[in-house]
């Protein structure tokens, strides 16, 4: 198989190996740890939610309650990226002719959702609780926030040093613990003011900041997936065009349409209007222009339609 006939992810367009078995390999290996940390992080941050979440309520923190809240659709989160790589691993369907590496995309843009739906609650309860202000029991609250900070610290440092970030699903779910990360990180800074000045208003202050912080991540991750999943082209469609016509043959493009299946997976297809003499030239033609296309965009398959030349007609 050519190089610029890949049905999986490009690894890395530096150390790219033409032989198609060891992309497949190489992919194997990378979803085999992403899958491994996942599993990791989910079984410890759902122990440290159940346990935030008790502790929120007898500290009648807010703030400690928006980050078990977070934790809990980090869990969510967690869970869906990880059956989606067995699902990419394990399902096969011929009919899906590009496998199922779209669900990545699909579980990232359901993560944002669930971040932007937490943070809204806890703006909603913030806003209660300025209204209606109750004590807050800031020692119970420092510690559990402490705990929490160690759990997200050593997921998020996990995930920075072992998993694929350039995979927008990998990259949704370190997301959610680098937000968890900083949620826990205003926890223990709220608690510790409020034990000092007595102020609960703080908690509450510190609860609607981290929430906004929040929405603006999860915006960002959200308009990534939508982007994909509504076929938006990654790279310059016109830039592309002009790389094209950069080849003497090639005299016109026509219909060009280029899509992401999923993180390094760039899918083109076009009509193109040539001078050529034979079948031969235009497979010549169609290898150098996707050889190009390959390390000039990442495009890793690419469907061309010959179109005879004006001259001819």
């Amino acid at each position: 198989m050519y190089e610029f006939l890949l049905h999986e992810p490009l690894v890395n367009k530096s150390k790219h190996n033409h032989e198609d078995h060891s992309h497949e390999h190489h992919h194997a290996d990378a979803r085999s740890v992403d899958k491994k940390i996942l599993k990791i992080s989910l079984l410890m941050t759902f122990s440290m939610m159940l346990i935030q979440f008790i502790y929120s309520l007898l500290s009648n923190s807010l703030a400690l309650l928006s980050d078990t809240l977070h934790m809990f659709s980090d869990v969510f989160a967690l869970t869906l990226s990880f059956l989606a790589i067995i699902a990419i691993e394990k399902w096969q369907d011929h009919q899906k002719t590009f496998g199922y590496f779209r669900l990545e995309i699909l579980v990232a843009f359901i993560n944002a959702l669930t971040i932007i739906l937490s943070a809204i609650f806890i703006i909603y309860e913030a806003i209660e609780k300025l209204i209606n202000p109750s004590s807050i029991d800031a020692k119970t609250m420092i510690i559990v926030a402490v705990l929490g900070f160690l759990v997200n610290a050593i997921n998020a440092f996990m995930m920075f040093r072992g998993a694929n970030l350039e995979n927008v699903n990998m990259k949704s779910a370190f997301l959610h613990m680098m937000s968890d990360l900083l949620g826990s990180l205003v926890v223990i800074i709220g608690g510790i003011a409020v034990y000092f000045s007595g102020i609960v208003y703080i908690d509450t202050i510190l609860a609607i900041i981290l929430s906004l912080l929040l929405l603006r991540w999860a915006i960002t991750l959200l308009k990534q997936s939508v982007n994909i999943l509504l076929e938006t082209s990654p790279v310059d469609i016109e830039e592309v065009k002009q790389a094209l016509l950069l080849n003497s043959k090639v005299e016109e493009v026509i219909d060009l349409h280029i899509t992401q299946i999923t993180n390094k997976m760039l899918v083109a297809s076009m009509h193109l209007r040539v001078n050529i003499d034979d079948l031969k030239e235009f497979e010549q033609l169609s290898y150098d222009l996707s050889h190009d296309l390959l390390h000039r965009f990442e495009i890793g398959h690419i469907t061309i339609q010959p179109l005879r030349s004006k001259n001819e007609i």
